[in-house]
């Protein structure tokens, strides 16, 4: 049984980007046992992390989410955390 399998009420999350906030930030979510769906606009960025590659260094990060890979999906589709996720969190760069 996965810890997000223990909190039947726990609900996905989105994080909007996947770079050093965002990426960090969802890992972390799903250490803590929640689902996480992460949408980025660059495809190439989503298809290196779904082969398992992280495209930052953060020191850990490679570890837990790998750790964590069957709680967190990569997408550039935004409609996938806009449908299942509770809540957002974005985390896109400011001008």
């Amino acid at each position: 049984m996965s810890r997000a399998d223990e909190d039947p009420n726990r609900e996905p999350i989105g994080v909007i980007g996947t770079g050093y906030v965002g990426l960090v930030t969802a890992a972390g979510f799903a250490e803590l046992g929640s689902d996480v769906v992460c949408v980025d606009i660059d495809a190439e960025k989503i298809a290196r992390l779904e082969r398992g590659e992280i495209p930052i260094y953060e020191p850990g990060l490679a570890e837990l989410v790998q750790k964590n890979r069957e709680r967190l999906t990569f997408t550039t589709d935004i409609s996938q955390a806009l449908s299942r996720a509770r809540l957002l969190f974005v985390a896109v760069g400011t001008p």
